[in-house]
């Protein structure tokens, strides 16, 4: 019997069955090192712990990786219209992954925490080959609510002591983003506020500064509709070089589900949705070595997504 294939959200873009043709194809066209100076850059700690891939109409999302756990809380933004301060809800899907990609490479390539969004975004948009369209519905609109709410979260993460199971370390609250200047539409019934401008808070950016993990654009462009695909590229690229032994290291399935699991009903659905984007990943990551199994997968120390002698060159003006 055939399946039949998921509708397109709002999150995770077309069905992933669907899509893995597209990136596969896409995949094929990536043969060696892309141009320096055209890298994405993400904070490796966002390469490790995930967002929300759907709205969970809820003020708080948690999510296990290893030793680490993120809890994301959503944050409010004052409008001086109303008088009063906004919810924004939490950021979901793909287009607050591919901000956080935008903001990292504007200040990793810049060497500057403050990013002038309003000059950048369409410009970052049409880079990635979407179109860029007004109104309500439209892609500007819908990638300028996402920033509102990552730009209100903050997120705590605490990491338990590797030799003391009950000894715990908490990083307290920290705004990715330490200023932020808002437009208000002049229309009434227009709810997004416009972010022209951003800067990193000083932690995050020194963070990022010495902890910037390097990205093909040509396979950020390809997974651009998935989110889950996003997150097991960065995490790949992220892990795979630091995997040790000649054996591999495995990850359960548990772990898998704790770090990448969505709102699928059942370990069965999670599986294959994981699989899917698995392969999405992989065929944008030529040098990945990783093996399936029943238990989960197997992972295998691979050459860098971007070669280490390319990390630092695409910085602007160094």
């Amino acid at each position: 019997m055939a399946k039949r294939k998921r509708p397109e959200t709002e999150d995770e873009g077309p069905a992933l069955p669907a899509a893995l043709a597209r990136i596969m194809a896409a995949g094929e066209e990536i043969i060696g090192e892309p141009d320096p100076e055209s890298l994405k850059f993400l904070y490796t700690v966002l390469a490790q712990v995930s967002l929300p891939y759907r709205d969970p109409g809820e003020p708080e999302w948690r999510r296990q990786s290893g030793r680490a756990s993120m809890l994301l809380t959503a944050g409010k933004l004052y409008d001086p219209k109303l008088g009063d301060w906004r919810e924004v809800g939490l950021p979901y899907g793909a287009k607050p992954r591919l901000l956080l990609l935008h903001a990292c490479t504007e200040a990793v390539q810049s060497g500057s925490p403050e990013i002038a969004i309003g000059d950048s975004m369409t410009a970052f948009m049409r880079d990635l080959g979407l179109q860029v369209t007004g109104g309500k519905q439209g892609t500007l609109t819908r990638f300028k609510d996402q920033l509102n709410r990552l730009v209100a979260a903050t997120i705590r993460i605490a990491f338990t002591d590797e030799r003391q199971a009950n000894r715990v370390r908490l990083h307290q609250p920290a705004p990715l983003f330490r200023e932020i200047d808002l437009w208000f539409p002049d229309d009434p019934g227009q709810q997004v506020f416009w972010p022209s401008r951003v800067r990193l808070s000083d932690e995050f950016f020194e963070n990022l500064k010495d902890h910037a993990l390097p990205l093909d654009p040509r396979a950020v462009r390809a997974l651009q509709h998935s989110a889950r695909a996003l997150d097991l590229y960065s995490w790949l690229a992220y892990r795979l070089p630091r995997v040790k032994g000649p054996n591999g290291e495995p990850v359960s399935w548990r772990a898998l589900h704790s770090q990448f699991g969505g709102t699928e009903k059942g370990q069965g659905a999670f599986r294959r949705e994981f699989i899917h984007a698995l392969r999405s990943a992989m065929s944008v990551y030529p040098d990945a070595r990783i093996d399936e199994t029943d238990d989960g997968v197997r992972l295998y120390q691979s050459r860098p997504a971007i070669s280490f002698e390319g990390r630092g060159k695409g910085r602007r003006g160094a």
